[in-house]
């Protein structure tokens, strides 16, 4: 009975472990062009490790994520994705100049370990002469804000995390490099952080912080709230 017991409750905390590790990324190429499709991928899983779930194992409500897509002029388009193997994908058609900024925003149905869950991506796409869009969805607590696109290697920008509409000063950050690496990053009392990459490929970022606060998701009260959030971008 001992042995059962131990097994459960190591089960329960791998469970418990996997998921609050994982996180939901967004791929997609950083540039685009007016008329022609864009590809989106969502992704759920382990970003460093290379290890992104099979979607028939995403758990609890992940599948019903939305996919918002913010244009340049500011108008918002919710973007239907369909399941691959590892991704759902999605597309867009660019028809205007500008950045376009792709965002979920999930909160999980189910409570573990008395805390709520909610999951933040996002990513950008440059089309033309690419001014910032600084739109963000009103439902987002935190969000990572670039002063500037950067399509290049040696181009920098100057990144600002936002929490709750305050900056988000003095956090540590996952910062993972083309070749999986993760680099130490930091924000300052501004909360922001430097950006300047050195190879090209795909760069992410994630961030992450927990809420002590209290209240209910579908009858079951939770005592804190997770907040985990990624961006990512493509260095050409």
């Amino acid at each position: 009975m001992k042995t059962k017991l131990s097994l459960l409750l190591f089960f329960l905390a791998f469970n418990l472990s996997n998921v609050f590790s994982h996180a939901i990324w967004i791929e997609t190429a950083s540039t685009g062009k007016k008329g022609q499709s864009q590809e989106v991928k969502i992704f759920f899983g382990e970003y460093e490790a290379n290890e992104p779930d099979s979607t028939a194992k995403w758990f609890s409500n992940l599948k019903d994520f939305k996919l918002v897509l913010i244009a340049p002029n500011g108008t918002t388009k919710e973007l239907t994705a369909s399941p691959d193997l590892y991704f759902y994908k999605a597309n867009f058609t660019p028809d205007q100049n500008g950045t376009y900024k792709l965002s979920v925003v999930h909160e999980v149905a189910d409570i573990y370990e008395k805390g709520k869950l909610m999951y933040y991506a996002f990513a950008d796409v440059a089309v033309g002469k690419a001014k910032l869009n600084t739109d963000f969805p009103t439902n987002a607590a935190l969000t990572i804000r670039p002063d500037k696109p950067v399509l290049k290697v040696g181009e920098s920008s100057v990144n600002q995390i936002i929490y709750d509409k305050k900056p988000f000063a003095k956090q540590k950050l996952t910062l993972v490099n083309p070749e999986r690496k993760a680099i130490p990053t930091e924000t300052d009392a501004d909360g922001k952080f430097i950006f300047k990459p050195e190879a090209k490929g795909n760069y992410f970022i994630e961030a992450y912080t927990e809420e002590k606060t209290t209240g209910k998701l579908n009858g079951k009260d939770y005592e804190k709230v997770w907040h985990l959030i990624t961006y990512t971008t493509q260095i050409n």
